[in-house]
């Protein structure tokens, strides 16, 4: 099979997004996309595996629509770091390509209607690893640590660029909502 770059990842996208309205259908038809490009080693940089010792984790911005649109990550994940529970307000498509990331779906009891509260659920858990890819819809909410003991890199493929999206992070304990924008590498 002939290399897969990013540029054909991208085309491929937005021909789906054209063809397509429905959030479910799109990811759906992508998720084959991004395994691909996931599985392909050609593109991928070393540099792709740092990860931001403060966050813990590196967002490495592959492409980016000029209006915000479609944004594509290498995301490395340190091991034991990751993301509190969070959305993303836009419909995404995770596909791994080295190591291993923990992710748990969460269910929002409330409506929403009170700001900066927020009453979660856990309701599902898995761990992602080369090969394997999920979907996310806008509303859904999870949390991902890299649970095991190298770093994780995984391809992470936004209808929006996340820090464009008013995403939100959660304290699933103090049951608290509070706005999510974090450092993209460049």
């Amino acid at each position: 099979m002939n290399a897969y770059s990013i540029q054909e990842y991208v085309r491929n996208i937005r021909a789906v997004v054209a063809e397509e309205a429905d959030v479910n259908v799109i990811t759906e038809r992508i998720k084959p996309l991004a395994l691909r490009l996931a599985s392909d080693p050609s593109w991928f940089d070393d540099k792709y595996r740092y990860t931001d010792p403060q966050q813990g984790v590196g967002l490495h911005l592959l492409h980016e629509e000029e209006n915000h649109d479609l944004a594509v990550f290498a995301i490395a994940w340190a091991p034991g770091k990751g993301v509190a529970a969070h959305n993303h307000k836009t419909w995404a498509v995770v596909s791994g390509i080295e190591g291993q990331e923990h992710e748990t779906n969460y269910k929002r009891l409330d409506d929403g209607s009170q700001p900066g509260f927020a009453d979660l659920v856990a309701t599902k858990e898995e761990t992602l690893y080369p090969g394997t890819a999920v979907c996310c819809l806008p509303e859904d909410i999870h949390s991902v640590i890299n649970n095991g003991d190298k770093v994780a890199v995984s391809l992470h493929t936004y209808g929006r660029h996340l820090n464009h999206t008013g995403r939100s992070t959660f304290d699933v304990t103090a049951k608290t909502e509070t706005p999510l924008i974090l450092k993209i590498e460049k």
